[in-house]
């Protein structure tokens, strides 16, 4: 296969682009391969088998893409140490949680005086969960 060197600049991007349409491919099969156990999504089973195997069958395709693609391409796997993506997670919770405090909400209306000390506790204790990751 012929292979074409990229600049940097342009190989970070497109290897961006297929890192998270690789991580959408995945999403879908595992939305559409099991039930769901997340509490805050309710995943409606409205898809035949028929469009599931032809979905699954497109997603199949792209996965053969992406890898043809990423070798013409030259770009290699992004590399992930398991501790600095479990660090990484938790600074975005934890900034997703500070930005969720009773006097950050006040941007969409007033937070209700009468509720943000309880309120901002079961955020505390969010943080504190996320802080045992």
């Amino acid at each position: 296969m012929k292979t074409i060197d990229l600049k940097p600049n342009h190989r970070r991007s497109f290897s961006s682009t297929l890192f998270l349409l690789e991580k959408m491919v995945a999403e879908v099969r595992e939305v559409l391969s099991a039930d769901s156990d997340l509490r805050m999504q309710k995943v409606t089973k409205d898809l035949g088998e028929g469009k599931k195997n032809e979905v699954f069958d497109a997603l199949g395709l792209l996965e053969k893409e992406i890898g043809r693609l990423a070798d013409k391409y030259q770009l290699p796997p992004q590399e992930m140490v398991e501790s600095h993506f479990l660090n990484s997670r938790k600074s975005k919770a934890w900034e997703i949680l500070n930005d969720s405090l009773s006097k950050r909400m006040n941007g969409f209306g007033e937070f209700p005086a009468e509720l943000a000390r309880e309120f901002d506790a079961d955020i505390e204790g969010l943080l504190k969960l996320v802080a045992k990751l």
